[in-house]
């Protein structure tokens, strides 16, 4: 090979593996380790502005992969913290400050792990509608779970999680047709028949003090 083709060559090599090195390693790296980082400073967070200071800061930091798995870590921490309090605002912010993280994952995203994250941002949607009973977060939940069950109609989260929605919103035709789903996939499950069963007694029952009334 001509000496100066040889040497370009593998000048253009050695610089392939530098970045693939950096892109591929170095950046996702320093990301895991500032998120590591930032997940225990939020255990000293004082305030909510704090908490989204403090989770921001790996999440902003550029990187081609790593994202999406972070921010579904972030999600499990705001599910969490939810859980552990009653205040509208607080819960408002947490909302918006994880879906402001999700919504470019969201857009156009077709990976393996699409699904998985819309379900965990659907589920802490409804658990702030059942803290807050306020109507939006119901449906942003039942949109992200229906957008997950499009993408895997079979995936078992999506369905129970949809299950619950539906009886939630009253809605007997969706709920019997999830049902009908997911008895098709599992016909032992004999927890989901039950509830189904207690669902449409409920319902019924309603039906009939609103006649008599």
């Amino acid at each position: 090979m001509n000496p100066t083709l040889l040497k370009i060559t593998s000048l253009c090599v050695t610089i392939l593996i530098v970045f693939v090195a950096y892109y591929g390693s170095y950046l996702p790296f320093q990301k895991s380790r500032a998120f590591i980082k930032s997940m225990r400073d939020l255990g000293t967070s004082a305030s909510i502005q704090d908490f989204k200071k403090n989770s921001s800061i790996p999440l902003d930091l550029k990187s081609p992969i790593g994202q999406e798995e972070l921010v579904q870590q972030l999600a499990s921490v705001t599910l969490n913290v939810v859980q552990n309090t009653d205040n509208p605002q607080i819960i408002k912010e947490l909302v918006n400050h994880l879906e402001s993280y999700y919504a470019p994952i969201f857009e156009g995203n077709r990976s393996i792990g699409l699904g998985q994250s819309l379900y965990v941002v659907g589920s802490v949607n409804e658990l702030a509608f059942l803290k807050t009973q306020e109507r939006p977060y119901f449906e942003s939940a039942k949109k992200y779970f229906a957008k997950a069950l499009e993408l895997g109609p079979r995936r078992p989260q999506s369905l129970y999680g949809s299950f619950d929605l539906y009886r939630l919103e009253g809605n007997v035709e969706e709920t019997k047709k999830i049902v009908d789903q997911i008895l098709t996939q599992w016909p032992g499950d004999e927890k989901t028949r039950n509830l189904l069963k207690e669902f449409l007694e409920q319902i019924n029952l309603k039906l009939k003090s609103g006649g008599n009334g």
